[in-house]
């Protein structure tokens, strides 16, 4: 489990770079020093062979080849056994030298342009020549002019023999390992200290982060990290947060929708077992007592049954009508009509209801408006709806208004009744389905509770905006406001 953390494997990865980094380190160290020893030796002894050649001069005229010159070279090497001596024609042809018993030279003519080279900069450059004793390896030198049977040659000096390089080696291999992997001990302790706790540190918020998230996972939907700052995972929390409080928010609207679609189906049932029972009802009585009722009574309770079938349908239609909306399935037949005169037709149509119980509807709209551009009878539905209502929540003798009036590119409809109006607490809900205002309201009322909600959908539909508040009157006031263009 513990590998399975974040910290674990950055640590894990941390730890891998820094042995890498440490043998690059190592190795460079290694190489570098070697080459920082070369060119030193090399300026160091840059004016050696040319010692050399002044003290050989007078031996190579007698004989170049002979004893003597390899008497010489032994003695010489003798006094300093680092370095290994040869005299070189112009062309690189060796002529001469000296070896131990059981060593020999494995190439005979060696490159002469490092010489010339290292003669052109007076040794102040590290150049690296053949190695005589070996067949492809190159070694710093010193080189120097010298006459060969009075031909141009060379005295050249390699500076590490082959004993130098077998003592060395032993030695830069034992001290180079030994003091190579202390440094790197200490360095990689230290590291290891410093970084792992630095991690710790930086790896902290995350840690913060995957808690908070975890906490969230477990149900508690308002917990919020406090994480902070200007970096990717303050961005990263703060992504979070927003997600967590929308999540929040979801869940709260489908805990709102399901109590809404259990109050749905509990006020389906009960709009649809009034009117059933009603019809049921009227029609065993028929059944049962045909012979035992009159003419008229007959007539009572087939326009009762007639009624309630009206009602039934209409809440069913509306119910049909209410899913569509929701589900984006109504298509807009747009055309260009007087949003005056189909008012005008809804009041006239409305004239029974409200004449009935003596209710006066006063028209008021602006001379010479402009036509309107959308579904005719969509809004000619909302708009009877919306007067339905009002009429159906006013007292006898009261007073509906209809108010119509455009300006700045927009219409304005204002359906308001002389009633008690709406309790502030109910004015959120009073465009839900189903919701009605029973108790604020003198008589039991028909509606079947669909009627603003189909209302709202169809201004906004238009693009309009449909709001209800009390009027200072103290009646119910409703306000469409309409663009010209929907």
């Amino acid at each position: 489990m513990i590998l399975r953390s974040f910290y674990a494997r950055l640590s894990i990865l941390f730890l891998i770079l820094v042995f890498i980094l440490g043998g690059v380190t190592i190795f460079v160290a290694f190489d570098a020093s070697t080459h920082l020893f070369d060119e030193v030796d090399q300026i160091i002894n840059r004016e050696y062979a040319a010692n050399i050649s002044v003290e050989l001069s007078a031996i190579v005229e007698d004989d170049p080849t002979g004893e003597k010159i390899k008497e010489a070279i032994h003695y010489m090497m003798v006094l300093n056994p680092n370095v290994e001596i040869y005299l070189i024609d112009s062309d690189g042809l060796i002529i001469s030298y000296f070896t131990g018993e059981g060593k020999n030279i494995v190439r005979n003519r060696i490159d002469p342009k490092p010489l010339e080279m290292f003669q052109a900069s007076q040794g102040l450059e590290s150049i690296k020549g053949d190695d005589p004793r070996t067949e492809d390896e190159k070694k710093p030198f010193s080189a120097a002019p010298m006459q060969i049977n009075g031909e141009p040659g060379w005295v050249y000096v390699i500076l590490r023999g082959q004993g130098f390089d077998s003592s060395l080696s032993l030695v830069k291999s034992n001290y180079y390992i030994r003091s190579g992997i202390s440094t790197f001990l200490i360095a990689l302790l230290f590291t290891l200290i410093a970084g792992l706790f630095l991690f710790f540190i930086l790896t902290n918020r995350l840690r913060q982060l995957s808690e908070d998230v975890q906490i969230f996972k477990e149900g508690k939907y308002t917990h919020r990290t406090k994480i902070s700052g200007n970096d990717e995972l303050a961005q990263f929390a703060s992504t979070f947060n927003e997600m967590a409080k929308s999540i929040e928010e979801g869940i709260q609207k489908l805990k709102e929708s399901d109590h809404q679609r259990s109050q749905l189906i509990a006020n389906i049932s009960h709009d649809l077992r009034s009117p059933l029972t009603s019809i049921r009802g009227h029609l065993e009585t028929l059944l049962l007592e045909e012979n035992n009722i009159s003419e008229k009574e007959k007539r009572e309770y087939v326009e009762i049954t007639l009624r309630n079938v009206a009602s039934f349908q209409r809440l069913v239609e509306e119910l049909l009508d209410l899913a569509r909306f929701e589900a984006g399935d109504i298509t807009l037949e747009k055309l260009s009509f007087s949003i005056a005169e189909l008012l005008q037709d809804v009041v006239l149509k409305m004239r029974g209801q409200s004449d009935s119980n003596e209710i006066k509807i006063q028209y008021n709209p602006d001379p010479n408006l402009p036509f309107f551009k959308g579904d005719i009878g969509l809004f000619e539905r909302a708009v009877t709806n919306i007067l339905a209502n009002a009429i159906e929540h006013t007292p006898k003798k009261g007073i509906v208004k209809v108010d119509l009036s455009f300006n700045n590119g927009l219409y304005q409809i204002l359906i308001s009744d002389s009633g008690q109006g709406i309790p502030e607490e109910n004015l959120p809900h009073i465009f839900e389905r189903f919701y009605r205002v029973d108790k604020s309201r003198n008589r039991n009322t028909k509606s079947t509770g669909l009627g603003l909600a189909i209302a709202k959908e169809v201004v906004e539909l238009h693009g309009g905006i449909i709001e209800a508040k009390n009027s200072v009157d103290g009646g119910a006031l409703f306000t469409i406001t309409l663009p010209l263009i929907s």
